[in-house]
């Protein structure tokens, strides 16, 4: 069929108005249809690219949601592992201190407690060499080595808590005679709602100046604030003496004895069966001090000790 060199566009009105009438080229034609062609191709190209990006927004926006959730997740996770490794460190220190207490896994020739106290004993715990805590900021938390060091983490914490479990076992079973034993042994602060100014060692004398021993340690506290024994004893002094002021010792047994100086009142006397926990004075600043507070002693065999090695409570 033979395409003709132009074509004619005629429009007829209904109310007899005058013809209307366009003569249109083949080339403007042809340009015409192709560029209504190309329109319907772009129309339905972004109609299809419309469709896949949605299909592809919502496929990401999940895997968005469940990253999300995988965060949430990690940091939950890395909470319960801090909260527990703090649980085992606390149990381990306390296990520590009662080990010292009955003489387990001490260091010879160190004897400063009713068994012993190895001072190179570290409190705290030897954990994975790769730390979680240290992922936190870690964009990928698919990450195989953060997957690893919680998995690490997990593993030594489980096998700590084991160790501790078996330690707290043998320290109990340790003294045959169990209950009158940690009863006696002074392990709670003899003194609430104080803070310690002055600890057990050397130290520079608020009185003299000159360098002395602190044979105990100094618990500051309002006047007049109770005074509690440490643990079951006997009273074997309570009276004035030399620079503690009113004082009062306590015979526990097992070769410990508890000092308690500085006292504004006392309420104990000598020969007396008291408990852990009994009020047996009131803070004071007696003898020489320079305020209210407890001065504080743990003895064992006559040698005094660091009372804080003994308080398995927190101060």
């Amino acid at each position: 069929m033979k395409i003709a060199e132009s074509y004619s566009l005629i429009l007829i009105p209904k109310d007899r108005a005058k013809v209307r009438r366009w003569v249109i080229s083949r080339q403007r034609v042809l340009g015409i249809f192709g560029l209504v062609g190309a329109a319907v191709l772009f129309t339905i190209s972004v109609s299809l690219g419309l469709v896949h990006y949605r299909q592809e927004y919502l496929a990401t926006e999940d895997l968005r949601n469940r990253g999300r959730q995988y965060e949430k997740e990690r940091v939950r996770v890395l909470a319960r592992l801090s909260d527990l490794e703090d649980i085992v460190t606390q149990n381990s220190t306390l296990a520590s201190k009662l080990e010292n207490i009955v003489g387990i896994n001490t260091s010879p020739g160190i004897q400063v407690g009713v068994g012993g106290m190895d001072h190179n004993r570290e409190a705290s715990l030897k954990m994975a060499s790769v730390d979680p805590a240290t992922l936190q900021n870690k964009a990928d938390i698919f990450d195989e080595t953060s997957l690893k060091a919680f998995n690490l983490k997990a593993i030594d914490l489980s096998e700590e808590a084991k160790s501790v479990g078996e330690r707290l076992k043998e320290v109990y079973k340790f003294n045959p005679d169990t209950a009158y034993f940690w009863s006696a042994i002074p392990t709670i602060v003899p003194l609430r709602g104080g803070w310690v100014t002055s600890d057990f060692g050397w130290r520079r004398s608020p009185i003299s100046g000159g360098r002395q021993l602190h044979e105990g340690v100094d618990i500051a506290s309002p006047y007049g604030a109770p005074v509690m024994a440490a643990g079951d004893g006997i009273v074997t002094f309570a009276g004035r003496h030399g620079g503690l002021g009113n004082k009062v010792i306590v015979d526990h047994g097992y070769g410990l004895i508890t000092v308690y100086g500085h006292n504004s009142q006392i309420l104990v006397k000598e020969g007396e069966h008291i408990k852990r926990g009994m009020m047996i004075a009131r803070v004071g600043s007696t003898g020489r001090s320079t305020g209210p507070h407890l001065h504080y002693e743990v003895l064992v065999n006559g040698v005094p000790v660091d009372p804080l090695h003994y308080i398995l409570e927190q101060l």
